[in-house]
C-alpha cells in the first residue's frame, strides 16, 4: 500500500455545492490518495472538504451533507445513496486506517458529473433516438399473453410524442412490431447524428422482485454492477461517461418521483445497444413483467404516461444542464 499526500483532483466548484460567490473565493483543498489492490482511492474526508460538505463518519458508514445534497456510503459496499437515490459505484468503499476511501474513478466518472454540471461537456440536445427493446421474432420477456416487446413499443410511442411536443426531433429504432438487430440500433443513432439515445425495456425475474433501474455503459477500468471483473478495454460509450452518469441518475430520480416503485438503482453494464453508441445513452428497465402488480401497472395507459413524463423531465434537465454557454456553439 502506497500513500501520497499531494493533491490530485482540483476542480472549480459549482453552485450545486456552494453558492456561486463562495465558489469563486473558496480555497480548493488537496485530495489525498492511497493505492490498494492496484486501485487508486481518495480520502472521503478530503472529498467532503472539496465539495464544502460536512463529513460524518460512523462505525460502518460515512455521510457527506450540505444544504443541497446528502450522500450516504456504507463500508465495503458499492451501493450509496445520493439525495435518496440508490447508485452503484464500481468499487466498494474501503478504509486506510480509520479513514474511509472512495475509488478515484468512482468520483470522476460517476459522482462528480452528477454533483457538478460544470463538468458536463457543452452540447446541444435536439435529436433523441428512442429504442423500444426487442420486436418481431424477438419478443423479450413473456408472462402469459403479455409480451415485453409490446409494452416497450407502447411507452416508446408515448415518449416520442411528448418529446416532439417539447420541440425535439425524434427517431425510433422501430415504430412497429418488427425485428431489429442489436447492431442496427446504435448504428441508426450514429446515422441520424443523435444527441441522446434511450432504450426501453421490461425486466423479468422471480415473481416477488419489482422495481426500476437505469443502466449506462460500464466505464473502462471499472467493473459492471454486480460483477468483479474490470472492463480493461475501451468502448465507444466511454467518450460519454460524464453525460451518462448525469442523465442516468436524473432519469432514475425523475422516475422514482413520478411513480411508486422500488429503487433498484443507477447501474452500469455494457449492454450492446448502449456500449456501441456515438452519443450519450441509457437503458431503462421500467419494471418487472414477471411481477403481477408491476405487470398490471405497466399495461395501464396511466403508468405508461407517467413513465414517459418522467423521462421527458430528465431529458429537459440534461438538455438545460449541458447547453452551450454561448448559444449555437
Amino acid at each position: 500500500m502506497r500513500t501520497c499526500c499531494r493533491g490530485m483532483l482540483i476542480f472549480v466548484l459549482s453552485i450545486f455545492i456552494l453558492p456561486l460567490s463562495d465558489a469563486a473565493t473558496a480555497k480548493k483543498p488537496n485530495i489525498r490518495f492511497v493505492e490498494q489492490g492496484g486501485v487508486k482511492y481518495l480520502y472521503l474526508r478530503d472529498i467532503a472538504a472539496f465539495y464544502g460538505m460536512r463529513y460524518s463518519p460512523g462505525a460502518k458508514e460515512a455521510v457527506l451533507s450540505s444544504k443541497y445534497s446528502t450522500i450516504a456510503f456504507t463500508f465495503q459496499s458499492r451501493e450509496f445513496t445520493l439525495n435518496g437515490v440508490k447508485v452503484y459505484a464500481g468499487f466498494p468503499l474501503r478504509k486506510s486506517g480509520a479513514e474511509y476511501l472512495l475509488a478515484s474513478l468512482d468520483l470522476s466518472k460517476i459522482l462528480d458529473p452528477i454533483m457538478r454540471i460544470g463538468t458536463l461537456p457543452r452540447r446541444q440536445v435536439r435529436h433523441v433516438v428512442i429504442d423500444p427493446g426487442h420486436g418481431g421474432k424477438d419478443v423479450g420477456a413473456i408472462c402469459g399473453e403479455h409480451r415485453e416487446k409490446d409494452i416497450n413499443l407502447q411507452v416508446a410511442l408515448r415518449l416520442g410524442r411528448k418529446l416532439q411536443q417539447q420541440g425535439y426531433k425524434v427517431s425510433y429504432t422501430r415504430s412497429k412490431d418488427e425485428f431489429i438487430t442489436l447492431a442496427e440500433r446504435p448504428q441508426l443513432a450514429a446515422r441520424v447524428k443523435a444527441d441522446l439515445f434511450i432504450s426501453l425495456h421490461c425486466n423479468s425475474a422471480a415473481a416477488s422482485v419489482s422495481g426500476i433501474e437505469v443502466f449506462s455503459a460500464t466505464p473502462q477500468n471499472t467493473p459492471a454492477t454486480g460483477a468483479s471483473k474490470v472492463e480493461k478495454t475501451a468502448c465507444p460509450a466511454d467518450k460519454y461517461c460524464k453525460e451518462n452518469a448525469y442523465f442516468s441518475f436524473y432519469t432514475q430520480k425523475k422516475l422514482l418521483a413520478k411513480i411508486r416503485a422500488t429503487d433498484r438503482g443507477v447501474r452500469r453494464k455494457r449492454f450492446y445497444v448502449i456500449r456501441e453508441l456515438s452519443c450519450p445513452g441509457v437503458l431503462i428497465e421500467m419494471g418487472f413483467i414477471s411481477n403481477a402488480g408491476e405487470r398490471t401497472r405497466l399495461l395501464q395507459a396511466s403508468r405508461q404516461e407517467q413513465i414517459a413524463d418522467a423521462i421527458v423531465e430528465a431529458v429537459n434537465l440534461y438538455r438545460n444542464s449541458s447547453a452551450p454557454l454561448v448559444p449555437g456553439k
